[in-house]
């Protein structure tokens, strides 16, 4: 019986067909579209900075930039305070066995390849110059501060509480309408 009535139902269905009316299209209202058109575009930017957050900007890479300079101070620092005075020992010893030799006929070696007094001499050489190199470094980091403490005491690069500049902080504002 009911197979029955599942193949009369059908039958009747596959005979009939349906029909819909479309509703009729509303008046297109032009502030309406005009709002919706400049959401639609807030929406892309939106989506597109959330997209672009992670790439680097002027700003960030003018922060790297000032890393890479300091990096490389500290580096041609370091390796000042390192070579300066062993190049200068190293040309001492090889300078003074000349001196010594002129001014002084006694021969003071230890072993037959070793002259104490060349060595002596560059060693006190390389010292002189190691205390040379230190209190050029005080100048320059002195010098260094003081031109940080006068950039820091401009009226755009006084920050406030939160740590923003006016520099940073100036925004240009559009109104859409």
């Amino acid at each position: 019986k009911k197979s029955h009535l599942l193949q009369q139902l059908e039958s009747n269905l596959r005979q009939t067909t349906l029909s819909f009316t479309p509703k009729p299209a509303p008046k297109s209202n032009p502030e309406y579209t005009k709002r919706l058109e400049r959401l639609r575009l807030q929406d892309e930017e939106r989506s597109y900075l959330n997209l672009t957050t992670n790439l680097k900007t002027a700003a960030s890479l003018k922060d790297d930039n000032v890393t890479a300079k300091s990096m490389m101070y500290a580096t041609s620092v370091g390796l000042n305070m390192v070579v300066a005075p062993l190049s200068f020992g190293v040309f001492m010893y090889f300078f003074a066995g000349s001196i010594f030799n002129r001014f002084f006929d006694s021969d003071d070696r230890v072993n037959e390849n070793i002259d104490i007094r060349r060595v002596i001499a560059g060693v006190v050489s390389g010292v002189f110059m190691l205390f040379v190199e230190m209190i050029l470094f005080v100048i320059r980091s002195h010098e260094l501060d003081a031109s940080v403490r006068k950039k820091g005491r401009r009226r755009e690069n006084r920050a406030n509480p939160f740590g923003y500049t006016e520099k940073s902080m100036a925004r240009t504002y559009v109104r859409d309408d």
